[in-house]
């Protein structure tokens, strides 16, 4: 029998103010920075980490000959750059700037099939969220900063968002004619940020399909993904929740399924301060300003461009939509955490919890 594989999650905070006692340290430290480690005698696993998408990124592959296991590790880095560079919003060389210069000049683009299906794709899962998640407002994310490596102020002002408002650029105005990319609305920034990781892990599991691995677990700074090549495999990846009184003790897991995508999003992440107020980088396109309601949201799904989406378009819903986007995508685990650390955790997500 496989030993499981651990992450062990760092905190969040230290302060204990949820509502419910039962999950209260589970959701604090659950929107936390990630941590690999493993259980009591683990397999031996290959890892190699380097940096892309503005981030770190470590694969673990257990179970394999070094010289295979090594071979889909290079595969990965280097479609991970391939993808870096062709979906940047920024760089001049990439597919995503080229397309935003197209629209600027209301130029119709003929561009490659599989990001065609892709823009495609997101448009129908931007629908889904009614626009909460929006990869199109990559104009007002370069407003408020956040298209630069400081993000430092000042916020935009008040015209300048409603200028931005009154034009309401979307990736719904994007269409396609004759093989080509066109877009209704010349304002129009592509931004792909919100959900680009998640297509990286997609495409990475099939890399792993491809070289044969029996099981890996892929970590793009914090979000993971884990793979098992067996479709019936019975062996969990345990997230270990450490204690924030005790850092080298656990006092609870969870026992997750192979094959899943864990995402977060959360407010504390990228943000600036001005004027003694913190502007986090997830935007809200109805209102063209930061959300501030929910300080993260935690997704698992077997659709690793889902979660990550979701985990966005989560944090923008905030306490008055978030039920309704649950509801949509028949969401079973995720976990919520508002600006006062208070939790609210899926049943699913409750019943896999051990308590230590």
């Amino acid at each position: 029998m496989k030993n499981n594989h651990a992450i062990k999650l760092m905190p969040l905070t230290t302060r204990l103010t949820p509502y419910l006692t039962k999950h209260r340290l589970v959701g604090l430290l659950l929107a936390g920075l990630l941590m690999l480690s493993a259980c009591q005698q683990p397999n031996p696993s290959i890892q190699q980490t380097f940096y892309v998408f503005g981030t770190e990124v470590t694969v673990h592959i257990y179970d394999t000959p070094a010289p295979q296991a090594q071979a889909a590790i290079h595969a990965i880095e280097q479609h991970f750059l391939t993808m870096h560079q062709a979906w940047h919003a920024w760089e001049p060389h990439g597919w995503v700037y080229q397309i935003n210069q197209a629209i600027a000049h209301d130029q119709a683009i003929a561009i490659p099939a599989d990001i065609q299906t892709f823009i495609q794709q997101t448009q129908q899962l931007s629908a889904r969220t009614q626009y909460l998640f929006d990869p199109g407002i990559g104009g007002l994310i370069a407003l408020w900063g956040f298209h630069g490596r400081d993000w430092q102020g000042p916020p935009p002002s008040q015209t300048e968002r409603q200028a931005w408002l009154d034009q309401r650029p979307s990736i719904a105005d994007l269409y396609f004619h004759e093989q080509q990319l066109h877009s209704h609305n010349n304002q129009v920034r592509l931004d792909f940020g919100g959900n680009l990781k998640g297509l990286a892990v997609q495409q990475a599991w099939s890399i792993l399909e491809e070289h044969q691995i029996p099981s890996a677990l892929i970590n793009l700074g914090g979000d993971i993904g884990s793979f098992s090549l067996n479709e019936t495999d019975t062996q969990f990846w345990t997230i270990q929740v450490r204690n924030p009184k005790q850092p080298n003790q656990a006092i609870a897991s969870l026992t997750l399924p192979p094959n899943l995508a864990l995402f977060t999003s959360g407010t504390y992440q990228r943000y600036f301060e001005w004027d003694d107020q913190r502007f986090s980088h997830l935007l809200n396109p109805n209102t063209a300003e930061p959300a501030n309601s929910f300080a993260s949201a935690s997704v698992w799904h077997p659709d690793p461009v889902i979660a990550d989406s979701l985990a966005t378009a989560l944090v923008i819903a905030g306490p008055t939509g978030w039920q309704a986007l649950v509801n949509e995508f028949a969401l079973t685990h995720y976990l919520l955490i508002d600006q006062q650390n208070q939790l609210i955790i899926s049943p699913a997500l409750t019943s896999a919890l051990r308590q230590h």
